[in-house]
């Protein structure tokens, strides 16, 4: 890397020429109005306007590119550097100074109507020692008329030539080879014999030692990045001088990286993504840089496997992994060897979620978990749809569920996953995750909402495991779910717990998921706000009483206490039998956690009349259900 400083004409002059391209990850050209003006003032007053960052585009790390907004060239030449940073600098300046046009821009900041302006320097207020310097440059209309009383008037005329001389107003495409110019407003008022300083020549003369000057002197450092720069270290330097703009994804510079070899990933994740969805609702949230993550799991797999064949020495074996470096290092022929694999592995990932009982995105309890389990299914083909195959899968999937191990910085554990759980389904070994997996009573009385990937497993897992639906007494299925819009709504609901409850049920209880069960639509109407000794005989109405008192048990629900209306008995023991239900399905059995429940009761001054303090822990009133669970 080097730094120097470069003469801002050369600069523009390389960029019109096309040795200073965009590499194809850039996004468009975005300035608004006033901060080009001042971008242009700044120069005029010789301000520094910060640096500019270019890579030698003859190395390695080759690009697709395109030329900087503005520029035509019939035979696009091959780029000398990629511009890294200092597009939206290097663009208006490109536009306002070079190119002959007017200039493509946006009314105000973030604003989304485009419109085109022309740029003037004020020869008279530039001399003027008195005068404001930040309105010397201003920009006008395309037309290069301003007019006011909603166009009725005109201001400023400076549609010709001879008008531009009459009115001082040099444009700003003339400046950094401003004597032309210069030279024909002299010649313009020569003939007119009335310049008001008397002498046009010397007057401009001195307009360009003062200003002019400014713009073909000026020097903007420049820093250089060589030909030996990675990737990943582009990557990194785009994310950290681009602080205003929208952050650089992995997948943008690996489409850029291999559109340089004329194959459009873009394009081709995009066909990919569609056939995905289309089939499978769980899929909506696998996004390109998702998917680049399980080609690369697959293909450094492949790689440490080809290295173990020739014998190298284990520390010397690259490694199983899909971090940026890595998806950066990835090669196009990679990529078209994996991709058809891993898009059958997502498919195949989301038959495993439906399965589970998880239909859409929306309940998703982790897309990023869809990676490792997308390159699983890649990996071990039939071994996945073996019934210990399965079993294990499952194990391990509630296991990263219910141990929310997926929330942030998974690629080390995605290539974990791959390795340790593939190595688990084919030879026994738990891997890590399943291992550790854990999960405490307390953290049900805090799931409270869909943001939490738990919440939307048990969701899932009780649905799985029995329960059933409330108008038919069925255990619910897939056509259920979708035709009569099954959701989790409150078992005690919210405006009985607030309202008539006595003592009023807190939020944080009555909010928590162990009083929330996968409901019906028309269901949760009939329920409403009521208590429930006031919604049971109304539900009774649609189904007989001995298979809605089946319902409910299948809901972890005891019938005799939700009709007596008691919110404590029904909150300890559904939360023990929904505890019992998640510890069964990551293989960790737990202990009782009734006393867990009761002190939250307890403080929140809530009884627990019919629950016999010195009950039997074993004593479960869901026995049949949780040993289906099990």
């Amino acid at each position: 890397m080097s730094s120097n400083d470069v003469l801002l004409k050369d600069l523009l002059d390389d960029v019109h020429a096309g040795n200073i391209q965009l590499p194809d990850f850039q996004r468009g050209w975005v300035w608004d109005d006033t901060r080009i003006k001042e971008l242009l003032i700044s120069i005029s007053r010789g301000f520094p306007i910060g640096a500019v960052m270019i890579l030698d585009a003859t190395g390695d790390v080759r690009f697709a590119s395109k030329l900087v907004e503005g520029v035509e060239i019939s035979a696009e030449p091959q780029p000398r550097h990629y511009l890294l940073d200092g597009q939206q600098r290097l663009t208006s300046l490109y536009q306002a100074l070079i190119h002959r046009d007017a200039v493509m821009t946006r009314g105000r900041a973030r604003g989304r109507t485009a419109i085109k302006r022309w740029y003037y320097v004020d020869i008279r207020k530039a001399l003027d020692p008195s005068a404001d310097r930040d309105e010397t440059i201003f920009s006008v209309p395309e037309d290069k008329i301003i007019r006011t009383d909603f166009g009725r008037n005109i201001v400023l005329d400076l549609s010709k030539p001879d008008f531009e001389y009459a009115n001082h107003m040099i444009p700003t495409e003339e400046v950094m080879n401003g004597m032309g110019w210069g030279f024909r407003y002299a010649q313009y008022w020569q003939q007119r014999g009335n310049h008001p300083s008397g002498d046009p020549f010397a007057y401009f003369e001195g307009f360009s030692k003062s200003v002019l000057g400014n713009f073909g002197n000026y020097l903007v450092p420049v820093i250089s990045l060589d030909e030996d720069t990675s990737k990943e270290a582009v990557c990194t330097v785009f994310e950290k001088v681009n602080t205003g703009g929208v952050t650089l994804s992995v997948f943008e510079l690996v489409t850029a990286s291999f559109a340089a070899g004329d194959f459009r990933l873009r394009e081709d994740w995009n066909k990919r993504r569609r056939r995905m969805n289309s089939a499978f609702g769980v899929l909506h949230g696998i996004n390109g840089d998702h998917f680049l993550q399980a080609v690369t799991l697959l293909s450094t797999q492949e790689r440490r496997k080809n290295a173990q064949s020739l014998g190298k020495p284990s520390n010397l074996l690259p490694a199983v992994d899909c971090r940026r470096n890595s998806i950066l290092e990835l090669e196009l022929d990679e990529y078209k060897q994996w991709a058809d694999t891993v898009e059958k592995g997502f498919k195949d990932a989301a038959k495993f979620l439906n399965r589970q009982f998880i239909f859409t995105n929306r309940n998703v309890p982790y897309n990023t978990q869809l990676v490792p389990l997308a390159a699983l299914y890649a990996e071990l083909g039939d071994d996945a749809e073996s019934a210990i195959g399965q079993q294990k899968l499952e194990r391990w999937y509630w296991s990263g569920v219910f141990g929310e191990a997926y929330g942030a910085a998974v690629e080390t554990q995605f290539a974990n996953d791959l390795v340790q759980v593939a190595d688990y389904i084919r030879r026994g070994a738990e891997p890590d995750l399943v291992t550790q997996a854990s999960f405490i009573p307390e953290r049900l009385v805090t799931l409270r909402t869909r943001n939490s990937a738990a919440y939307k497993g048990l969701y899932a897992i009780q649905m799985k495991h029995g329960a059933a639906d409330w108008r038919t007494g069925q255990p619910l299925s897939f056509n259920d779910i979708h035709d009569r819009s099954v959701d989790i709504h409150h078992i005690f609901p919210k405006r009985w717990c607030e309202n008539d409850a006595n003592p009023p049920i807190p939020r944080r209880l009555f909010d928590s998921i162990i009083n929330k069960t996968p409901i019906d639509s028309h269901t949760n109407r009939l329920i409403g706000g009521r208590a429930p000794s006031g919604y049971l005989p109304r539900l009774r109405q649609d189904i007989d009483g001995s298979k809605l008192e089946d319902v409910l048990i299948a809901h972890w629900i005891d019938p005799g206490e939700l009709e007596d209306d008691d919110f404590g008995h029904c909150f300890v023991e559904r939360g023990q039998a929904m505890y019992e239900l998640i510890t069964k399905t990551i293989g960790k059995p737990g202990a009782d956690a009734r006393p867990v429940f009761r002190e939250e009761l307890a403080t929140a001054r809530i009884g627990i009349s019919s629950v016999d303090e010195e009950e039997d822990i074993d004593d479960d009133p869901f026995g049949e259900v949780t040993q289906e669970a099990a």
